[in-house]
């Protein structure tokens, strides 16, 4: 019988290092989520949660905070290191953007695509900003209204 257990508890733990990553996330805050896994590949659905990996979907009512994300990211904050996809909330924040940033305020070290808010803020643009107001660090005019682009 100690054997059958030892077994039974080896496999689980090869399983559960084996499948790190799971399709579906709910979380109440931070690490209080079923499960609580760092990668994502589907859906993740929360009031605030930190994901390091996220692929495919995440759905937050306050706050999102990814490490590495190629999805549609969503919530009133939404924070991302690496981000490819669309990236919506009132205040959406990455240091790389690959894709689409809409929100009231939209702050990201470097863009590729396009940044769509009331502010807009970028040190590196490769694509176009639209808002009331739109800071380009880099461009040939570094603040413009209701339209700023660099290629």
């Amino acid at each position: 019988m100690k054997k059958l257990l030892l077994s039974f508890c080896l496999l689980c733990a090869f399983v559960a290092v084996s499948f790190a990553e799971t399709p579906i996330k709910l979380s109440l805050w931070e690490k209080i989520a079923v499960p609580d896994e760092d990668s994502v590949c589907g859906l993740e659905i929360g009031i605030g949660t930190y994901t390091s990996k996220l692929v495919g979907v995440g759905l937050n009512f306050i706050y999102s905070k990814t490490d590495d994300a190629k999805a549609w990211q969503t919530g009133i904050v939404t924070i991302s290191k690496q981000f490819l996809g669309l990236q919506t909330g009132l205040l959406a924040l990455s240091e790389d953007v690959t894709g689409i940033q809409f929100g009231f305020l939209n702050v990201a070290k470097s863009v590729s695509g396009l940044q769509f808010g009331l502010i807009n803020m970028t040190e590196n643009m490769n694509g176009i900003q639209i808002g009331l107001v739109n800071f380009i660090k880099t461009g040939k005019l570094p603040v413009m209204i209701i339209a700023n682009a660099k290629f």
